[in-house]
């Protein structure tokens, strides 16, 4: 009791000698007892173990907040508390103070690709040649700079930000050689090589906290500038970077999740894939609701409304950087177009016990004011459902999914039965390994459009996902997909997957080829990837991928019997 109540008085004092101690003949405190003369003497290591606050040999030394308490970093040091990283406040008062976020992100890609592509229209590298399909080799060198900076106001670790200052450029340098004349450019003059640079932003906004809604933090918040947002799980539908406001928060100890939100699209650079600063002409408007633990625990159920006014046909004719038309499609009648299409979907993600599951449905309707293809304006009415379940065992996961886009079967009848996206980049059986969705398929002979976009698993007739405008009159499609992952240590993953493709209707694609010949069967896509961590984190990652596509009878008579393939090895650093 007697030692409580002396660390108690040291306390008190702030650690110095105890409380009215005189020193006895070994130098130890002691104190008069109250009421006698007696003294109290403690032992010497009892005061030596208390420093003094003005010792520099004490550990019990003031901090200006608690930020600082215990911190040991260096500005340099990303492993460790650093300010550059937001884990002390550079100025603010107690309570509102700002942070500080720094980073930056390189990312290498190195590809090599066989895919179909026709000889030069003008002029071909291998002139006396009578075939219409070229040498299909690609090689592909793509190096993105992202620095990221972000001033965050507000204590983040119990409750949501005040603000949010966030600035996130990109820089992008590529270069691309091909074996075939005018692939890179609409002017065979200009080679089989391009090299190019383009800097862009993908975030550039100001994020503001608008209240706190119950007494655990669940809030509403509104975001206004250029921000990435994703309107599902998986990304079919709607992904992209752009300028815009959105409100969203959550409710009921954060059960509910909702997204209200208002995108002003921009066109893409040609050769880079990342933003420019002119208009798309295209407002996508977004309302979605998230339930968590719904029917399930660990299961998420999504519904979603999006609305989507492109007016592209009303501003003339768009040509890309390198000359191509893209606004409106080179294909049927190339008429300029305006599109007004509703999406209305459910999606559900998470896990039943041990199954993991994922599930997509949409439903578009509207309309196209003229549809190239169709000769006339269509009324949309389309669908597309994905499901995949996967199940792990051990250090083995097994997947299994089936996708399902529906196609036109008349083109000609005013309905646009073919289900298109606004701009998808989805995340679904096997995803960018897959030779499908990766590589992006030119329609041969049917003008300067894609049977399928890189990035997409559509079969579309779109001239450019990025640039160009959705298309309703396509072949839709089916796809059946296998995959095992391995988790063959903590840093190595290894990725693969096995695909059937069929159109789901093929009159489309046998109008806009005027041949008849063409069947379901696009082929089979066998894919294999890589992912290595080295230090168990995401500051280093090197992905490889390789992927073949057999083709069948539904594809043949585009690009023959001859095998396609990609690989590539992809390099992240991240600090």
């Amino acid at each position: 009791m007697r030692l409580i109540a002396l660390l108690s008085c040291s306390l008190l004092l702030g650690f110095s000698p105890v409380c009215g101690a005189e020193e006895n003949e070994e130098g130890a405190p002691s104190r008069q007892k109250p009421g006698g003369d007696r003294k109290i003497s403690f032992p010497k290591y009892i005061y030596e173990s208390v420093p003094d606050i003005n010792s520099s040999a004490s550990e019990f030394v003031s901090t200006p907040d608690r930020w600082r308490q215990f911190y040991t970093g260096k500005w340099y040091d990303p492993y460790n508390q650093n300010v550059l990283k937001g884990d002390i406040p550079i100025f603010g008062s107690p309570g509102h103070e700002w942070f500080l976020e720094l980073g930056i992100i390189s990312d290498t890609l190195v590809e090599r690709a066989k895919i179909a592509l026709p000889v030069g229209g003008s002029s071909t590298s291998q002139p006396g040649r009578l075939d219409t399909i070229g040498n299909g080799h690609l090689s592909i060198v793509s190096q993105n700079i992202v620095p990221k900076f972000s001033l965050i106001r507000g204590n983040t670790t119990y409750k949501p930000p005040e603000m949010e200052l966030r600035v996130t450029p990109i820089i992008n340098f590529n270069h691309f050689e091909a074996e075939e004349t005018g692939i890179f450019n609409i002017n065979p003059a200009r080679g089989t090589e391009r090299g190019t640079d383009q800097v862009g932003f993908l975030e550039l906004f100001t994020d503001v906290h608008l209240a706190d809604i119950s007494k655990r933090y669940d809030f509403i918040s509104s975001r206004v500038g250029i921000q990435e947002f994703q309107s599902d799980f998986r990304g079919f539908v709607f992904t992209d970077s752009a300028p815009g406001a959105r409100i969203f928060g959550n409710w009921d100890e954060n059960r509910w999740q909702y997204n209200l939100a208002w995108f002003s699209r921009l066109d893409k650079d040609t050769n880079s894939g990342i933003n420019t600063f002119d208009s798309r002409h295209e407002d996508v408007f977004v309302a979605n609701v998230y339930r968590q633990d719904a029917i399930f625990y660990g299961h998420q159920i999504q519904g979603s409304v999006i609305y989507r006014e492109d007016t592209a046909g009303s501003h003339g004719f768009h040509f890309d950087k390198n000359g191509v038309l893209r606004r409106p499609a080179s294909i049927g009648d190339e008429r300029p177009k305006n599109i007004y299409s509703t999406y209305i979907g459910l999606n559900a993600d998470g896990h039943i016990d041990r199954v993991n599951t994922t599930t997509s449905a949409y439903y578009v309707t509207g309309s196209e004011s003229h549809n190239p293809i169709a000769g006339r304006p269509v009324d949309i009415s389309a669908g597309m459902f994905a499901q995949e379940f996967s199940y792990d065992i051990n250090w083995i996961r097994l997947r299994g999914s089936l996708f399902w886009a529906s196609g036109d079967e008349d083109p000609f009848d005013g309905k646009g039965n073919g289900f298109d996206s606004i701009v998808d980049n989805p995340n679904f059986a096997g995803g960018d390994l897959s030779f499908w969705q990766r590589s992006g398929l030119p329609l041969i002979a049917g003008g300067e459009v894609f049977l399928v976009n890189r990035n997409s698993f559509l079969p579309n007739f779109r001239a450019g996902k990025e640039e160009g405008q959705s298309n309703y009159v396509n072949p839709g499609l089916r796809l059946l997909n296998l995959g095992v992952d391995f988790e063959v240590t903590p840093t190595l993953k290894v990725i693969t997957n096995a695909s059937y493709l069929q159109f789901d209707e093929v009159a489309p694609l046998q109008a806009v080829r005027q041949d008849g010949s063409f069947d379901r069967d696009i082929g089979y896509d066998f894919s294999a990837g890589v992912l290595y961590r080295p230090f168990l984190n995401n500051n280093v990652q090197v992905r490889a991928g390789a992927s073949v596509l057999l083709p069948k009878d539904g594809v043949k008579n585009l690009y023959g019997e001859s095998e396609l393939y990609d690989f590539f090895t992809n390099l992240i650093l991240e600090y």
